[in-house]
């Protein structure tokens, strides 16, 4: 009862403020006609200062924003409490708003000239320049309210019970998780398994007989299911009836890290039948890269001659550093970069594997990076379709062969373009090891897996948070 009390709160406090935030903005017209619009015939006729028509045609965008949200999950405390997917669902929301704002005040407009309204839902209609405006700033609120609301959820008993069935190192692995992430919406009531050779440490419910009675009187509302438990169908689909949630040990921990867990690794299938690959998406992504990239190299421009006299007056060399990279189905192709490090670097060492402290970086070089500036020329192999804006980052030939003899699977990153930056870059920071390698291609493979339009949004938007606060992995 108090967690859909205070869901139900925090429905309202957003409805509120989405009703702040998008009233001023939706009803920018003078200003939208001075800036944007060389022809306001088809604008309603109705001046937007009556007050009933401004808190009808804010209550209009809040409705199908909520319902939007409402759609993607948002309102569920094990959405809202992780910004990783939260951006996302954000993200598809929004998309989602702005595709049903258009068709409702379209199907408006029918109905209004079928009855002979004489105009009078024509007047609930915002400009589309507007609608899009509005749904930013929805967007910003939205995803602010999220980062702050829940900070107490832990106190409040809003946490979703979570206990794990059966034994093995996935279990291991999950528990230990658990543990580091901390995550808010988890509150881990224990394992059900025998007492027999269970570790020390480990919190037990009892065997997984005692499953149905157990799961009553704690009020576990989620099973995460080792594949190797022992537990009767019929227990399972009896728990799931009465509303339990059940899900696979591996699923739980994609789910959890944002990574794909090690035991996809050793299933035939290589995990991957979710991956999307239609041709939409494929459409839309490369319309999103030839028009994120080309935007982006006439914006940087300034930036990009100040840069190119500033590594000229520090050192000698050439400006940018070239160099091939594995791209799309293990194609080599050339890369391009400022070059931020010393023209020698690997004269005598050979390759080598960056680091965040390297001392072959330049002054000047140490700002690029720290900036993401000496990354801007490869928005040029962007537009040439070697690389996306969104993928695993682009290795080399030297270090594919030595991590596809030390990591199963590592040429699976290989099934999509790379990318300037990926779902890796933003979650997890320079590598130099092959742990380091694993970790990273866990979250590239993730993104094979789960990719879609609206994640390459969310990643592109978190990158440029990364960039602007420094704060983050990228």
């Amino acid at each position: 009862m108090k967690s859909r009390a205070s869901l139900l709160l925090f429905v309202v406090i957003e409805a509120l403020l989405l009703l702040v935030v998008v009233m001023p903005v939706a009803h920018m017209r003078s200003f939208s006609e001075r800036l944007f619009l060389a022809n306001t015939d088809h604008l309603p006729e109705v001046a937007p200062d009556e007050p009933w028509f401004i808190a009808i045609r804010s209550v209009l965008v809040v409705l199908v924003l909520q319902g939007a949200f409402a759609l993607r999950d948002l309102y569920r405390w094990s959405v809202i409490v992780r910004p990783r997917l939260v951006v996302v669902r954000l993200v598809e929301a929004t998309i989602t708003a702005l595709l049903v704002l258009p068709l409702l005040h379209y199907g408006l407009g029918i109905v209004d000239r079928t009855l002979e309204l004489d105009g009078l839902f024509l007047r609930l209609e915002i400009h589309p320049l507007l609608l899009v405006a509005c749904a930013g700033v929805a967007f910003v609120m939205a995803y602010w309210l999220r980062l702050r609301f829940p900070r107490w959820i832990r106190g409040t008993g809003l946490a979703e019970r979570v206990a794990l069935v059966g034994r093995g190192p996935m279990l291991d692995l999950l528990e230990e998780e658990m543990r580091r992430e901390n995550d808010p919406s988890v509150d881990f009531m224990g394992v059900f398994d025998a007492a027999e050779g269970a570790p020390r440490r480990r919190t037990l419910l009892g065997p997984p007989s005692a499953i149905d009675e157990t799961v009553q009187r704690l009020g576990i509302q989620r099973l995460v299911v080792d594949r190797r438990a022992q537990v009767p169908n019929d227990t399972l689909l009896r728990l799931r009836l009465a509303g339990v949630h059940i899900i696979d040990a591996a699923s739980f921990y994609e789910r959890l890290t944002g990574r794909l867990s090690p035991e996809s690794f050793r299933d035939e299938d290589l995990f991957l039948a979710a991956s999307t690959s239609n041709v939409l998406y494929s459409m839309s992504s490369r319309l999103l890269d030839v028009v994120g990239a080309s935007l982006g190299l006439i914006l940087a421009a300034p930036l990009l001659l100040v840069t190119a006299l500033l590594i000229k007056l520090e050192s000698r060399g050439p400006v940018f550093y070239s160099q091939e990279r594995l791209g799309h189905n293990g194609n080599l192709f050339s890369i391009h970069k400022f070059r931020s490090m010393r023209q020698d670097a690997e004269t005598k060492s050979g390759p080598v594997w960056a680091s965040a402290n390297d001392s072959r970086v330049t002054r000047v070089g140490k700002w690029l990076r720290k900036l993401r500036v000496d990354e801007i020329p490869q928005l040029w192999s962007v537009i040439r379709g070697d690389m996306s804006l969104v993928g695993p980052r682009p290795e080399r030939q030297f270090f594919v062969n030595e991590l596809e003899r030390e990591i199963p699977h590592y040429g699976q990153r290989h099934l999509v373009k790379p990318g300037v930056t990926g779902w890796a870059q933003i979650n997890y920071s320079y590598g130099a090891s092959v742990d380091d390698a694993f970790i990273k291609l866990q979250f590239d493979l993730y993104y094979i897996k789960h990719r879609s339009l609206a994640i390459d949004i969310a990643i592109l938007l978190r990158t440029i948070k990364v960039v602007v606060l420094q704060k983050g992995a990228v």
